[in-house]
């Protein structure tokens, strides 16, 4: 099969690796100097994508931000595309649009306002008092406009400040505040409907332990593969008729805010798109020995996917000191190597900002200055994968695998990922969601 990955921000190399093992041609378009290193000496790059379209048997798009209106073009004229054009993008990057197809099909909706003007919201919080949340609404927005307000006078002085210091007002909206537990479900989407098994998650998106610190993209996440999901019954299979009218194809990503209280799962956010590190760690709970005809089979309107239903898996991210910020020279994230020869099976590894990397290393008590193995190419480095019949012995698996891997330089990993889920879980099952799923 001739795959070709159109990913800019170079997310998808540890499926693309696993296709080059598999005997697939693959290429790979990033785009950038600082992606462009990712997956050199891996995988065949290329800096056009265009030229691959007429002659690709799949085509895996990974970013939702780019190309979106050729790729629209392309989806419509019946390419094998798995992942999102710009109808579909608009589910994630415009907030107004996912929320309006939610409002569609459930009450299930948090009242939000949007902005982009810092004295309108302000004005707005001061006759509408309450403890709302801030979140950027267009992809292009500054991610610090993300923030948990403790109070009306913790917001507002959030956004004077931000005003103070002449950030752009980007487009943003206030969501009243919901208590209650962070749940999300992914699908799979494509002519032939949904697949039959969905993969219900709980990230952990702070650098530190016990949800501390900075936000990151994602340092880690607990993944639950089953065939019975409330929450995809509630929020996801409703979708089907209106993700056909737009020709979805690909990854869907619905995530929720369970109420303390009552248990409506309030509508947050969708991902339209491959979610990383969710990807990597759906991944380890799949079991096709191809790992791509599933997806082939997809756009197809098949449904041949197999994972392992019943089993948890946990992610855990290996990343580089200066993650999330990523402020340093790209020249500074070069080259440090990674060993990995401790690690019993390398399906436990997925690579990410990764690239092929001359080093020197000792093999049987001799210097080696001709070693070639895995180096780093950015600050997201690995993620390693543990499977399990709970929680706890998935994320003790992971943090086996986590320990036999070293990184050359400054590197660390959360310590705690999946330990909150025992306390998710409680409250979950009150509610009947993810009743199979033990902690």
């Amino acid at each position: 099969m001739f795959i070709l990955s159109i990913d800019p921000d170079a997310l998808t190399l540890d499926f693309c690796l696993r296709c080059v093992a598999h005997g697939h041609v693959v290429k790979m378009y990033t785009k950038g100097s600082r992606a462009g290193h990712i997956g050199e000496g891996l995988v065949d790059k290329v800096d056009k994508w265009k030229p691959y379209m007429d002659i690709a048997d799949l085509i895996i798009v990974a970013d939702n931000m780019m190309f979106m209106d050729e790729m629209d073009d392309y989806i419509k004229k019946g390419y094998p595309i798995f992942g999102p054009g710009k109808r579909g993008a608009k589910l994630e990057i415009d907030r107004m649009v996912g929320q309006e197809m939610i409002e569609a099909i459930s009450d299930a909706m948090i009242p939000s306002v949007e902005f982009s003007n810092y004295d309108a919201a302000i004005n707005y919080i001061k006759q509408n008092p309450g403890r709302y949340v801030s979140k950027p609404s267009t992809e292009e927005a500054d991610k610090t406009l993300t923030y948990v307000a403790k109070d009306e006078a913790d917001l507002i002085g959030f956004l004077s400040k931000r005003k103070e210091m002449g950030k752009k007002a980007d487009k943003f909206i206030l969501q009243q505040f919901r208590e209650g537990t962070e749940f999300a479900v992914t699908g799979i989407f494509g002519p032939g409907g949904w697949c039959k098994t969905w993969f219900e998650g709980f990230e952990h998106k702070k650098l530190m332990a016990d949800e501390l610190g900075v936000a990151t993209g994602e340092t880690g996440t607990v993944v639950y593969a089953t065939q019975e999901s409330k929450l995809a019954d509630m929020l996801m299979k409703p979708l089907a008729e209106e993700l056909h009218k737009i020709d979805y194809c690909g990854f869907l990503d619905v995530n929720c805010m369970v109420d303390k209280k009552n248990g409506t799962p309030w509508f947050m956010e969708f991902t339209a798109r491959p979610g990383y590190p969710m990807w990597n760690i759906i991944t380890a709970l799949i079991t096709n020995e191809d790992p791509a005809q599933w997806i082939l089979d997809c756009v197809k309107g098949k449904d041949t996917l197999e994972a392992q239903v019943g089993k948890v898996a946990t992610g855990v991210v290996i990343f580089n000191s200066d993650f999330p910020w990523n402020k340093k020279d790209e020249e500074s994230y070069l080259d440090f190597p990674i060993f990995t020869d401790k690690v019993e099976d390398v399906n436990d590894l997925h690579p990410c900002e990764v690239k092929l990397t001359k080093t020197v290393k000792m093999e049987d008590g001799v210097l080696n200055e001709e070693a070639y193995e895995w180096g780093t190419a950015g600050t997201f480095l690995v993620v390693c994968t543990g499977v399990g019949d709970t929680v706890s012995e998935s994320k003790e698996n992971a943090y086996k695998v986590v320990k036999g891997v070293k990184v050359g330089n400054d590197s660390g990993y959360r310590l705690d990922i999946g330990n909150k889920v025992e306390g998710f879980l409680k409250e979950l099952h009150k509610y009947g969601f993810a009743k199979k799923l033990k902690y």
